[in-house]
């Protein structure tokens, strides 16, 4: 039998790290923390699997890996709620019901269910406090939410929500060893980033996982509610001077739900909310990387403005403007003494 840990101790913020190495298939099974595991290999051969964990203020995310066919028993423990999901061409099973790409698998605490999983199989999951995740869901998405999370043991196809969910845990996963120095966003000596961070990776999760429990359901939001929604944004955003950072704070402000916030803005303005805020954001930092007073370094204006990535903010930033923000900063001295050859012109 063989075991190797890592692990990375908890911060004043709530982050907890591990990687675990097992060379043996009952090891695996107590390796997952807030579980109740039994595993059964059913293929011959010597057992290997990792499991790479990270625990953020009320939600356990984990990538498993293991080479061998399983029967799994599994029962999460506390208030909390089970989502699990492969992009492997291979396909699990969950109480002998198969599951197609794009499903995601979902159970409660405190019941026991069956999962078979197929030889050399990646399995992404997330274990959600039951309380965090309700508090990010506003009307209809609160009463969807607690209605059909007790009850579903798969969702309905949605290979969008998948991909974004394993690209969001694997970056989480990948960046917290990422040697970044200060660009780092999980690094133990800024706990006070952490605590800017966890807010907006909840409120991702918890964008997602709407879309995936009514995403095919009806929703109908009169010509009234659009205008009415865009101008409480505008007048929001006009008032404060900030933009909002996450979809929960939209919702909040126009207290509609995330699907009618959906059909507000493809309406209003021909794209998402996400891709309006992002864009809005994105036009705001440029102006601050131009203005020659700004003292704030490229990495931390992506956290203050809500992007807890900087390759992923320097790849939409680039997308948008045609360079990169360290491209912009270089040019700003120029920029700054053209508006002054024009204010000499006009005088």
């Amino acid at each position: 039998m063989g075991f190797i840990k890592q692990h990375q101790g908890s911060t004043v913020s709530a982050l907890e790290r591990c990687k675990s190495f097992t060379f043996d298939v009952n090891q695996q099974a107590e390796s997952l923390i807030q579980w109740e595991q039994r595993y059964n290999q059913h293929s011959s051969g010597t057992f290997s699997g990792y499991l790479d964990e990270l625990k953020l203020g009320g939600i356990h995310f984990f990538e498993e890996f293991t080479n061998r066919t399983l029967q799994q028993q599994c029962c999460v423990k506390h208030d909390n709620l089970w989502l699990g999901f492969s992009l492997q061409p291979q396909r699990p099973k969950i109480n002998n019901s198969g599951i197609v790409e794009g499903q995601l698998m979902t159970r409660p605490s405190g019941i026991e269910f069956e999962l078979i999983t197929p030889p050399d199989f990646h399995i992404y999951g997330l274990v959600i406090n039951k309380k965090s995740i309700s508090e990010e869901m506003i009307g209809g998405d609160y009463d969807l939410w607690q209605n059909q999370s007790h009850t579903m043991q798969a969702s309905r196809p949605n290979h969008y929500v998948s991909y974004e969910l394993a690209k969001l845990i694997s970056l989480l996963l990948n960046n917290n060893n990422s040697p970044m120095g200060s660009h780092s966003v999980f690094g133990d000596e800024n706990p006070a980033r952490l605590a800017r961070l966890t807010p907006l990776i909840t409120s991702k999760v918890a964008d997602l996982l709407a879309q995936t429990e009514y995403g095919f359901d009806e929703v109908k939001v009169t010509q009234q509610t659009t205008q009415r929604v865009i101008a409480d944004i505008t007048h929001y955003i006009k008032e404060t001077n900030n933009y909002p950072l996450t979809i929960t704070e939209l919702c909040q402000i126009t207290k509609v739900s995330r699907r009618a916030l959906q059909y507000c803005f493809e309406q209003g303005f021909g794209m998402s909310p996400i891709q309006y805020i992002r864009d809005c954001r994105l036009n705001e930092i440029r102006r601050l990387l131009l203005n020659a007073d700004n003292e704030l370094g490229i990495a931390d204006l992506a956290l203050d403005f809500g992007f807890f990535h900087i390759g992923t903010f320097n790849a939409q930033y680039k997308n948008l403007f045609g360079e990169t923000p360290t491209q912009t900063i270089k040019r700003s001295e120029t920029y700054q003494n053209i508006i002054i050859h024009q204010d000499n012109a006009k005088k």
